[in-house]
């Protein structure tokens, strides 16, 4: 988890009135026990965490949390995995935007954004065709 998004997750644990006991207790329920630091989180848990305590909360998504979402999910679909897991591989997904947009998934602004989600909807168009 990147600075800024620690600095959003604890914003939302604030308004969701999450402790520190409860906090370790829901980020290890989001890391399948493997850690209870926000700052460990890997990129896929940080957006399960952020979608968890928008709906908590009543907060809507940003509109540049909903455009990764959809593209984590496209690689989900296409089976982008870590081998031997079911985890979306972060690092397959930012080099291919690296290749076409010069910067991971995490670094690109609102515009960048909307071309990464038409450009990867068009390479799951071709998955799904070639199945």
């Amino acid at each position: 988890m990147t600075k800024d998004q620690i600095k959003k997750a604890r914003t939302l644990l604030a308004k969701a009135r999450v402790n520190e006991e409860n906090k370790i207790v829901i980020v290890e329920s989001f890391t399948e026990g493997r850690t209870g630091s926000l700052s460990l989180m890997d990129y896929p848990e940080t957006m399960a965490l952020f979608k968890y305590l928008e709906d908590m909360t009543g907060q809507p998504p940003s509109q540049s949390d909903k455009s990764k979402r959809k593209i984590l999910s496209l690689a989900h679909e296409m089976k982008w995995h870590i081998p031997g897991t079911r985890r979306v591989d972060m690092e397959r997904v930012n080099n291919f935007f690296i290749s076409k947009l010069k910067h991971p998934l995490d670094d690109l602004n609102v515009g960048d954004l909307n071309k990464a989600v038409t450009m990867f909807s068009k390479v799951h168009v071709g998955y799904l065709n070639g199945i």
